[in-house]
């Protein structure tokens, strides 16, 4: 998951919730936000367990008394939704950019990001008009690095890696 900070699943004919997060983006985040996400997600599983709630992106009264009674009660933030833009954007590290006349329009200039090496095609929901008006071809402008095959890391111009983020386990 590279878009979003956590979702919750929840199968009707087992009663059976999961939630899933997103290592990608709470690792670049600190411990408080991983603890409210998954406060978050609870919320949602309580709802779907507790209320037969069905709606995934229900953040209505219910999810609202919810969030602010456990806001109260354990002093925490927690949100509607997330404000990780910055770390959602650096995942996204393939780019295509189109070579048609929408690379000159507002408001992505031709421009499509996405964390995963998938061009854009008719399996994108926006296909279409894309192709009604504009009708251009996309070409991959940026990749992530790759390292190279049969070169020695010790014989390249040394570096210092990013530190790896990890999430400390609770001091109980």
């Amino acid at each position: 998951m590279t878009s979003c900070a956590g979702i919750t699943y929840y199968k009707p004919s087992s009663h059976f919730c999961y939630i899933r997060l997103s290592h990608p983006i709470l690792s670049l985040r600190p411990r408080k936000d991983l603890v409210e996400t998954l406060l978050h997600e609870m919320i949602h599983a309580f709802l779907f367990v507790a209320e037969n709630n069905r709606d995934h992106t229900d953040h209505g009264p219910h999810f609202r008394s919810h969030q602010l009674r456990i806001n109260t009660l354990a002093n925490c933030q927690i949100t509607v939704y997330h404000s990780f833009h910055d770390e959602v954007s650096s995942l996204k590290r393939h780019w295509w950019r189109c070579v048609g006349g929408c690379r000159y329009k507002h408001p992505y200039y031709g421009f499509v990001k996405r964390a995963v090496n998938r061009p854009p095609s008719k399996s994108d929901p926006w296909w279409g008009t894309h192709l009604a008006t504009c009708g251009g071809n996309f070409e991959k402008i940026r990749s992530p690095d790759k390292p190279v095959k049969g070169v020695n890391k010790t014989t390249t111009t040394p570096t210092t890696p990013p530190p790896t983020p990890t999430i400390p386990p609770p001091n109980y």
